[in-house]
């Protein structure tokens, strides 16, 4: 077990000699269990950490609790000890979506929280976060138009660095970014989002049976792109969506082209880390766009 895993433990007021490790699980002598996750990437684990403890903050059933979080600078490595979630089926049921959509609707109402000291009212995160591999540029800004243009989709072409994508984010910045993120009614409310919330990073806890969320990217922004996500993978049912917006009521005009500009941001961040066919359905999103754009 690395020092600074000992350390986090013996911060929850964890007996390391108690514990049995078995990958990312640690089994206590008393059958408690937790989740524990090392890192030499201190800004990828930090993100996370913050991210979690935001998202904890504003809805505590969701999400894993964290218990400790321990950097060795020496060493060049980091440690967190949080809830371990026994995952189960049945995530897919209409009640589970349900639940799960009311709990998300619920993270989406929260603006105002502690690691904003400074910047309410504004978009970003106190941090950077990571979605997958990626680093995000949480740099605060006023504007969600500013944001969502430069510190993402803007970002991410340029560290892609595909002629075909540049010349057309030339073309989306004309428009179509002005036409969607500019004049959004109601007005987006920076809320705390998950940031990569996708089927894989949702789950049904064993011990509770409820719908849980995890491997969070936060940052505070529209609640709408968190939607996003879910729409390019899949694993969200009609049900999820229409008692979402019962809380959060469908944003205009162009919603789902606001959506469409929202998927862009994962086609481009899988870009940017696979390849494959994501530049070109990055290239065919934008060309949508651009041209949707024109015949407005």
């Amino acid at each position: 077990m690395p020092p600074v895993l000992t350390r986090a433990l013996r911060a929850a007021k964890i007996d390391p000699a108690t514990v049995t490790q078995r990958g990312n699980v640690l089994t206590a002598d008393d059958g408690s269990t937790y989740f524990a996750r090392t890192s030499r990437d201190i800004k990828q684990i930090t993100g996370e950490v913050e991210s979690l403890r935001a998202l904890g903050r504003a809805c505590p059933e969701l999400v894993p609790r964290l218990f400790a979080f321990e950097v060795d600078d020496e060493a060049g490595e980091g440690a967190m000890v949080s809830q371990y979630f026994d995952l189960v089926g049945g995530s897919s049921r209409g009640d589970t979506q349900r639940e799960l959509a009311r709990r998300v609707a619920q993270l989406h109402t929260v603006s105002e929280d502690e690691g904003r000291e400074g910047h309410m009212g504004r978009y970003g995160f106190h941090v950077p976060t990571h979605c997958g591999v990626t680093e995000q540029d949480n740099t605060w800004e006023d504007s969600w138009e500013v944001f969502f243009r430069d510190r993402r989709l803007g970002d991410l072409v340029r560290r892609i660095g595909d002629n075909k994508l540049t010349a057309a984010w030339v073309e989306m910045k004309r428009k179509a970014i002005p036409l969607l993120l500019s004049d959004i009614r109601p007005a987006p409310e920076p809320v705390i989002l998950h940031g990569d919330l996708w089927s894989g990073n949702t789950g049904v806890d064993a011990k509770s049976g409820q719908p849980v969320i995890y491997d969070p990217s936060s940052y505070y922004g529209h609640n709408e792109a968190d939607l996003g996500i879910m729409r390019v993978f899949g694993g969200f049912s009609p049900e999820f969506f229409d008692e979402y917006h019962k809380v959060h009521p469908r944003s205009e005009p162009y919603y789902e082209e606001r959506q469409k500009l929202y998927q862009l941001y994962h086609h481009l961040n899988h870009a940017l880390m696979f390849g494959g066919g994501y530049p070109s359905s990055s290239l065919a999103i934008m060309r949508e766009l651009v041209q949707w754009s024109v015949s407005i």
